[in-house]
């Protein structure tokens, strides 16, 4: 006798004659045509051994909504070379050329835009067929059409399968459950207007909004994420997750500390009943400069303590701080942190005017050794 939770799954759901998912680490949709089968979003490879009890002998054709490796990771297992594998137009790259993004410093170092993620392939997969928006072909008794979502990624792609007189979406990781998300952090995003991502909480939520109701208009009669619970009331999930969304942003707005820094991104906050108000700020004394990332702490005798260097500008105007006198000398130079717009030129700036270097040992051990 086998005991289950209540929170175990069955691990293969038929929803149709023609349609199966297989519910494991990734929720794989199973198409079947006889003794073959379309497989979408494959995940860690689990799936090949299920097939077999659908009596499948044959992979014809692998479709992913999106190029992240746990959509993918397992295709190396299957042995079948005559499988074919179909993606997103929009992220061929990300599968066949991998070695570019990981040989790219670019994606190491320096790092405020996040797209693409590091959930990038190890190694590539060699791509037969890609899918644009509107794309949509015929395969065993069902045609497939291809939706352009993006949200997640910048590229995704949801797959609408019409098999057995029933309606199936499969969204890829644009939606987790009724009203839930499977992470927010691939949303971190910005909006193009100097924001880089690293200020974009919840940027991609437009994205995502505009992705859902595309899907919405198609009245599915079942939607099905790569991770999460297949939705039998797709409309009913999505209206939940957009008034959420809409919600967890105006919590985090009405307290960011953005609203001060970049007012023009929360001008729809600026008069909100329920947004903290921004505290009216105080001169800086005459002791304190700032420029940049860097202050300066000057002394009555006119030596100054310097905090953080990341802009190479900053020793022209310690430098005419020197030459009216202002200041003398830099005694040291402190650093906060190690982001890098507060380390970078630090060697630079000690170099140029003879000063030491301090730092908390923990911050220290990190810009020594960045590797």
């Amino acid at each position: 006798m086998e005991l289950r939770t209540p929170n175990m799954v069955e691990p293969l759901v038929r929803l149709s004659e023609s349609l199966h998912v297989h519910q494991g680490v990734m929720n794989v949709g199973i198409l079947r045509d006889g003794n073959r089968a379309l497989l979408i979003d494959p995940g860690p490879g689990e799936v090949f051994d299920v097939m077999r009890s659908l009596g499948i002998e044959r992979v014809d054709l692998i479709v992913l909504t999106h190029h992240h490796r746990d959509q993918a990771s397992g295709i190396g297992l299957l042995s079948d070379i005559e499988t074919r594998i179909g993606v997103p137009e929009a992220e061929r790259a990300y599968f066949e050329d991998v070695a570019s993004y990981w040989n790219d410093p670019v994606y190491r170092w320096h790092l405020y835009n996040f797209h693409p993620h590091h959930l990038m392939l190890t190694e590539p997969l060699h791509v037969h067929e890609t899918y644009a928006d509107g794309s949509s072909f015929d395969w065993g008794r069902a045609k497939i059409s291809v939706l352009a979502t993006p949200g997640h990624t910048d590229g995704s792609v949801s797959y609408i399968v019409d098999v057995d007189g029933q309606r199936t979406v499969f969204s890829g990781d644009l939606i987790y459950d009724e009203g839930k998300l499977w992470e927010i952090y691939s949303l971190q995003k910005g909006n193009g207007n100097d924001i880089t991502d690293y200020h974009g909480f919840l940027g991609a939520r437009g994205q995502v909004v505009e992705s859902l109701q595309k899907i919405k208009s198609t009245r599915p009669t079942r939607l099905v994420p790569s991770h999460g619970a297949i939705m039998m009331k797709p409309a009913k999930a999505i209206d939940v997750l957009i008034k959420r969304l809409r919600s967890c942003y105006d919590r985090y707005a009405a307290i960011s500390a953005l609203r001060f820094y970049f007012p023009k991104m929360f001008t729809e906050y600026a008069n909100s009943k329920d947004a903290m108000p921004i505290r009216p700020t105080k001169p800086v004394p005459d002791c304190l400069r700032h420029f940049g990332t860097t202050w300066l702490l000057i002394s009555k005798d006119r030596a100054a303590f310097a905090m953080d260097y990341g802009d190479p500008s900053i020793i022209e105007e310690v430098r005419k701080l020197q030459a009216d006198r202002t200041i003398n000398q830099i005694e040291k130079l402190w650093i906060t942190h190690y982001h890098d717009d507060h380390v970078d030129l630090a060697a630079v700036f000690r170099d140029n005017f003879r000063c030491p270097v301090i730092a908390d040992s923990h911050v220290a051990d990190v810009i020594e050794k960045p590797l």
